[in-house]
């Protein structure tokens, strides 16, 4: 019998990108672990390329940033 899953809950499929340029705050070497789109936008710009996951968890990083959480928290509030 398979699991009943809420409706409202959404599924954003994600993607590891490495910077290959320093932009920004992020240094030539930076992973990131994004949602989809963001992911593709960034590796569009040529300062980003996708890397395999196995990669981004073998990755001896201090701090990692997850994006996804941030983008979802501002758009609670943009709701409220």
């Amino acid at each position: 019998m398979k699991p009943k899953l809420k409706k409202n809950l959404i599924f954003n499929k994600m993607k590891c990108i490495k910077a290959i340029k320093n932009t920004g705050p992020y240094k030539q070497g930076h992973l990131l672990r994004v949602v989809d789109k963001d992911a593709d936008l960034r590796v569009s710009t040529g300062d980003w390329k996708f890397i395999p996951k196995s990669e981004f968890k073998g990755a001896d990083v201090k701090e990692v940033i997850q994006e996804a959480v941030e983008e979802k928290k501002k758009k609670k509030t943009k709701k409220s």
